[in-house]
């Protein structure tokens, strides 16, 4: 399967706002479609915002055990761990993307969105979009992104 360069991401609004203001830098996810680091993910905002409300690119992806992954980025996740390991219950591995270059943007609702690809629905997990998909929803902002960097695997226990 081929990779992809831009995708909307589904986040919960607490954690799409953390985010947007700096405080959370990895999200977290128990599998994740082909993705290549440097690529730029529209931030869905889920309900009851139901927005597109910034961007980001992807620095790092990386694949652990959740212990390791705990270990190493709990300060950057703005989770608790009780909440952390229920997630990840009964997942040998866990995959966090390491966010960089965030911007927030004048929020895309749902109905925007849904007049900009018909039939838009927001995706469980990633959902790809095309390059003149992206191109499109650019135009309903007003700035431009780049990329860049490493993929690491976590190693430890």
């Amino acid at each position: 399967m081929a990779k992809f360069n831009e995708a909307i991401i589904s986040i919960r609004p607490a954690f799409a706002e953390a985010i947007m203001s700096g405080r959370k830098t990895v999200e977290l996810r128990r599998r994740i479609p082909p993705i290549e680091v440097g690529a730029r993910l529209w931030i869905y905002s889920t309900r009851p915002t139901a927005s597109i409300i910034g961007i980001a690119i992807i620095d790092t992806i990386f694949r652990g055990t959740p212990q390791a992954v705990w270990e190493t980025y709990s300060d950057r996740i703005v989770i608790n761990r009780g909440d952390f390991d229920r997630y990840f219950e009964g997942a040998r591995e866990a995959i966090g993307i390491r966010l960089s270059k965030v911007q927030r943007m004048q929020p895309i609702g749902i109905e925007q969105l849904r007049i900009w690809k018909e039939g838009f629905h927001p995706p469980q997990v990633l959902s790809r979009i095309t390059a003149s998909e992206a191109k499109r929803l650019l135009r309903m902002t007003s700035f431009e992104e780049e990329a860049g960097s490493n993929v690491v695997r976590l190693l430890r226990a």
